[in-house]
């Protein structure tokens, strides 16, 4: 590769746009692995801090991802989350044409905290059913979420839920409740070493942290979640409603 060293531009910085050029022209396409820092050293003929510190810079533009003991990927193209729409996952991956995929961390009936029984409109203490899952797009997770569903109003929930299972579809056929609107908070926080492992990113990236409490038809409280994703694979949106929507 023709790199100028007499330029005022860095060396790092003409390899990124190298690198970037090549992505933008398809060599390497979304998902796909770029080469290892030792290879891109030999196809540059510079130092792997040179190498490193153009990749940090991609990885920083969102162009590429690191995935730990993996390598480092082109970006995913994004995935459009709209803010308004009461779909669960499953049906957030019919929307882009997937299956959806989703495992199980940990499914423990506990005793609601306050801060779950307000969002809930129930009693601290009360049974609810605590489920932790990872969900999946592409065989790589886009979500890590925290879900409460008062055990009162739900009661065996917990013996329904299967892994690929849509909730909603339980909730629906199950007990007659269907979703309708959603209360959604969001916030932006950097990815400590366990959310790094779950989503298989690095630590201090950058996630989405969205508290969403759905509700039925009759105003009241169906579910809690707090889930997260990387903020440079999916984009949230609002679409404006007409009026009297």
């Amino acid at each position: 590769m023709n790199l100028n060293p007499s330029t005022p531009q860095p060396l790092y910085m003409q390899i990124r746009q190298m690198l970037k050029n090549d992505i933008q022209q398809g060599r390497y396409k979304p998902d796909e692995q770029i080469p290892t820092e030792a290879e891109l050293c030999d196809i540059y003929s510079v130092s792997r801090i040179t190498i490193r510190k153009a990749i940090e810079e991609l990885v920083r533009e969102g162009a590429l991802t690191r995935i730990p003991r993996r390598g480092t990927f082109v970006a995913s193209n994004k995935f459009h989350n709209e803010l308004l729409s009461v779909s669960g996952f499953s049906e957030f991956s019919h929307q882009l044409g997937m299956i959806p995929n989703s495992r199980i961390l940990r499914s423990d009936v506990i005793e609601a905290t306050e801060d779950v029984a307000r969002y809930l409109r129930i009693d601290a203490g009360s049974p609810v059913l605590e489920l932790e899952r990872l969900m999946y797009v592409n065989d790589r997770p886009l979500f890590y979420d925290i879900a409460h569903y008062s055990l009162t109003r739900f009661p065996d929930l917990e013996k329904k839920i299967t892994t690929n299972e849509s909730t909603y579809k339980i909730l629906s056929e199950d007990y007659g409740t269907e979703i309708v609107s959603n209360d959604k908070e969001i916030d932006v926080i950097g990815a400590t070493k366990e959310y790094a492992k779950l989503l298989e990113c690095d630590i201090g990236a950058n996630l989405f942290r969205i508290l969403k409490v759905a509700f039925d038809a009759k105003d009241e409280p169906v579910h809690l979640s707090t889930f997260m994703c990387e903020t440079n694979r999916v984009t949230l949106t609002v679409h404006r409603a007409k009026q009297g929507q």
